[in-house]
């Protein structure tokens, strides 16, 4: 049965939420997976107001935790997972969640945005690539074409202004500067797909580097072209942008992926490695 309405008090959370989405004062994620990740991260809220001003998963360390790859995550492993993190994050606080929702499931978006609106959510992001096609096909071949993604877009606001969210805030994901091999022109095919993205009613466009990420010059054209409306990933590089620098540059929101679980299962091996070692549980 289609959901036709969102929990009460989603439309005022998804205006609060896109006004948080700032150039220059960027909305800051650090992303979770699940109920022990979203725990972890609200404990920084000792003070009002708190660090954590939103919720954002990745889908990426949600199908880690199943021990599936991210493009082999299917709808309902996906929501599954998704539904304890949103209703514990309901009964504890009442920020904003975002959802990455990936490209929206294919032929499911529509569902897929009913879905996660009941859950709670006032913020997806869907991307332009096609998960099952890889990165090394093109942009033809691993992505949709700007005009089918911009009618995806305008599908996605539709149902959420249809439930009750006309606020609902799409971080649109273009992945042509992540393909393998970065084609000749993926500067300005990036351009012409964020705009035409933001036309469509995103509030933001993600542009996602890949393996490359996105060098000081790509993030300052970028923030030019979409007028600081854009969304980037946080560098792992040790001489990558900071927070503060990506914020001096003028993005409006800044994510780290799957980072958070990296980190933590990098701590759970050296810990591990350690005692089976004979040492202690601590350094």
């Amino acid at each position: 049965m289609a959901v036709t309405s969102a929990p009460l008090l989603s439309s005022t959370q998804a205006k609060e939420f896109k006004d948080l989405h700032k150039p220059g004062r960027p909305i800051v994620f650090a992303n979770i997976h699940d109920v022990s990740s979203l725990s972890a991260v609200l404990s920084l809220n000792t003070s009002t107001p708190g660090p954590v001003r939103a919720i954002a998963t990745g889908s990426y360390a949600i199908a880690e935790t199943l021990g599936v790859r991210d493009q082999d995550l299917t709808f309902e492993q996906h929501f599954a997972a998704l539904e304890p993190i949103a209703a514990h994050l309901r009964t504890v606080s009442s920020i904003p969640l975002s959802i990455d929702l990936q490209d929206g499931y294919g032929a499911r978006l529509e569902e897929s945005m009913q879905r996660a609106i009941s859950l709670g959510a006032v913020g997806a992001n869907i991307e332009d690539s096609i998960p099952e096609r890889g990165f090394a096909a093109g942009v033809e071949g691993s992505l949709r074409s700007t005009e089918e993604q911009v009618r995806r877009i305008e599908t996605a606001l539709r149902v959420a202004a249809e439930m009750g969210v006309p606020d609902f805030v799409i971080n649109a994901r273009t992945d042509v500067m992540a393909l393998a091999p970065r084609p000749e022109g993926a500067v300005e095919e990036t351009v012409k797909r964020g705009k035409a993205f933001l036309e469509a009613g995103a509030t933001t466009v993600f542009v996602w580097g890949g393996r490359h990420g996105l060098s000081r010059a790509e993030v300052e054209r970028f923030v030019r072209e979409f007028g600081g409306r854009l969304a980037v990933l946080l560098s792992s590089a040790e001489d990558g942008l900071t927070v503060e620098e990506l914020a001096a540059i003028g993005v409006a929101r800044i994510s780290i992926g799957p980072s958070l679980w990296i980190k933590a299962m990098e701590a759970v091996k050296v810990a591990a490695r350690r005692i089976l070692a004979g040492g202690r549980l601590y350094a």
